[in-house]
């Protein structure tokens, strides 16, 4: 750049683009195709995502403006502009080991604590918090039925300290409501409880007596618009009852926080958690509380139990990654990452340093926490953001014209709207279209588990009564589960053969690769195939093979001749062996079921029902 050049000016030498014209050059190299198809994304939240964004899609969004720099840190300056709590998770079993794993996390990088004690609220609170100076870290606690008297616990316990309980900061998570959701009933005097609980924590403005819970929606299947709208709804559901325990709005939404699951959409989670901000303040504005600021908001994320696989589970530590990044672009305040195996076996030393070090290293390394608010004039995130607002807020009035959240789950309502997208979303998944890693593509063939140590099992459907919060990939890993146990009983695993043939090498790997990927889904041995001179040689080396599964790979135009050829030398030597054609030519499709072919694998096939088929002529399941 010259001397003295303004960097406004930087690339005035370049004639600008408008997307129109962007658009044409597109359309014309698309040949025809149709445009929507081929690069518009409809999302499960019911919008369109365009391929392409300019500064022309920020018209109309003017007031997202008012909400940038929401989430600027004011609390201490020493913390840099932008700071979020990284708060561990403790499941308590005893108050002498707990505490030694709280200190443990405390020195070790983590600056909060969230002490799970549901059932066990009557705990020795002296002996839990042993050296914890809660002046310096965030303290919090996840309770059940006894929350308010823990929490009159805690209070005392610091008073008597000489600690000024004003200061304390943490929040307590007790969720009737979500106790409807996922157990199917509510305390009676569950609105009591949460009253009592404020008035002891109001005093203190950091410290949070209602938590108000979205991951379980998440977690069973929802859209993140219905996540949104729902939590939203149950917010308000709080407010309005708790106000006829006499409780203002102001003080309610003064004590609340929202804890909320962040999955791997990392676009669409940044938009999420901004839009929660612009409807929540919406909401505050409605009970008569005009001077909120939408920086209050407090925003507890927790990464998304549905994302999270059993196999190949060192893929979790980077979806907690990608979940941590959105949660802190997205303004979280506080942030809880679970170990990568908390959810197949008891978690270890270094898979909570391994969590705890995702905050860590996203302020230490990346500098997350130098930037107030990054996706600020985003095209793509602004306009997602307002997608995700106007949604949201549709499903949310729709909810409170039907008599809020808690009428509305009794009636099966909010329990079939998420049944619904979970359909969806397992339907996508099935075909690959929404993708795990290592479980339902690209999946570690030569991972050997015992599958009698896993406590991944299949969800058994029933009524929907309640909500089912899961593992999104628990179909794809009870399918290689069966199998895994019939190698074990068997002591043979069966595989599948890859059969190479035609004169298409580019196609031919292709194939095979996408086979490949498909089958060891199921759990079944992967037997490469070779290159071959004829179609009798590479016939002769798939006998030899002796496979459960043989699988052609070549050509659309080497299946029409060839691949019936193949098929029917194959099934005349083989009658029981299940011959399986990966791609689906459809002029020859006939003409190969007639040969022999058993099944077709493609992008668009049903891998669940595909491998099940699989297992069931193999007497596996």
């Amino acid at each position: 750049m010259k001397e003295g050049k303004s960097s406004e000016n930087l690339f005035s030498e370049f004639p600008g683009v408008p997307k129109s014209q962007w658009k044409e050059k597109t359309l014309a190299d698309l040949k025809g195709a149709d445009f929507d198809k081929k690069l518009v994304w409809r999302t499960l939240e019911g919008f369109d995502l365009q391929p392409y964004y300019s500064n022309e899609d920020l018209d109309g969004l003017d007031y997202l403006k008012n909400f940038e720099s929401s989430i600027l840190n004011t609390e201490d300056g020493s913390q840099g502009p932008r700071y979020w709590v990284n708060r561990e998770k403790i499941v308590v079993d005893d108050a002498e080991s707990a505490n030694a794993a709280a200190v443990a996390a405390l020195n070790s990088g983590a600056d909060g604590l969230i002490f799970d004690l549901s059932g066990k609220e009557d705990i020795d609170i002296k002996k839990l918090l042993n050296n914890i100076l809660p002046l310096h870290c965030s303290v919090s606690f996840i309770a059940d039925r006894n929350a308010a008297k823990l929490i009159k616990g805690y209070f005392t316990y610091e008073s008597e300290n000489h600690i000024e309980t004003f200061q304390l900061f943490g929040s307590l998570n007790y969720d009737p409501i979500k106790n409807l959701m996922l157990k199917g009933e509510m305390a009676k005097d569950g609105f009591e409880v949460v009253k009592e609980i404020i008035e002891v924590t109001d005093i203190a403005e950091r410290f949070y007596g209602l938590t108000v819970n979205g991951a379980q929606f998440q977690n069973s299947g929802s859209s993140l618009v219905q996540e949104l709208a729902f939590t939203l709804n149950v917010a308000v559901e709080y407010i309005d009852k708790l106000g006829e325990l006499g409780v203002s709005p102001e003080k309610v939404i003064k004590n609340l926080e929202f804890s909320m699951a962040v999955g791997t959409d990392y676009f669409l989670e940044i938009a999420k958690l901004r839009a929660l901000r612009i409807l929540f303040f919406k909401i505050a504005e409605s009970y008569g509380l005009t001077d909120y600021d939408p920086g209050d908001l407090n925003i507890h994320a927790v990464s998304s139990g549905w994302t999270k696989t059993v196999y190949d589970p060192y893929v979790n530590m980077l979806r907690n990654t990608t979940e941590a990044m959105s949660a802190v672009i997205g303004g979280c305040n506080a942030i809880t990452i679970a170990p990568y195996n908390e959810n197949f076996e008891q978690t270890t030393e270094l898979s909570r340093r391994i969590s705890r070090n995702v905050s860590n290293m996203l302020k230490e390394e990346s500098y997350f926490d130098k930037i107030v608010d990054p996706s600020a004039g985003s095209y793509y995130i602004e306009n997602i953001t307002d997608e995700m607002v106007q949604k949201a807020w549709e499903l949310f009035a729709e909810v409170e014209r039907e008599g809020g959240f808690i009428e509305s789950f009794r009636a099966g309502k909010i329990q079939a709207g998420i049944a619904e997208t979970k359909a969806k979303r397992l339907k996508l998944a099935a075909q690959r279209r929404e993708v795990f890693v290592g479980t339902n593509q690209y999946p570690n063939t030569n991972e050997q588990l015992d599958p009698d140590t896993l406590n991944s099992t299949p969800v058994v459907e029933g009524e929907t009564e309640v909500l089912k919060p899961e593992n999104g990939a628990i179909r794809f890993e009870a399918l290689r589960l069966a199998t895994d146990r019939y190698a074990k009983k068997n002591g043979k695993r069966p595989k599948a053969f890859l059969a190479l043939i035609g004169k298409n090498p580019a196609m031919r790997t292709a194939r095979a690769q996408f086979s490949g990927g498909f089958i060891g889904c199921g759990g079944f041995g992967i037997v490469d195939g070779i290159i071959t001179k004829s179609n009798e040689e590479a016939l002769r080396k798939a006998l030899d093979q002796n496979a459960e599964i043989t699988v052609i790979c070549g050509s659309d135009d080497d299946y029409a001749t060839l691949g019936v050829e193949f098929a029917k030398k194959f099934k005349e030597a083989k009658k029981d062996g299940i011959l399986v054609l990966a791609g689906y030519p459809a002029e020859s499709i006939d003409a190969l079921k007639e040969a022999g072919v058993d099944e077709f694998i493609h992008l668009r096939a049903d891998l669940i029902n595909t491998l099940n088929s699989f297992q069931q002529k193999l007497n596996i399941i």
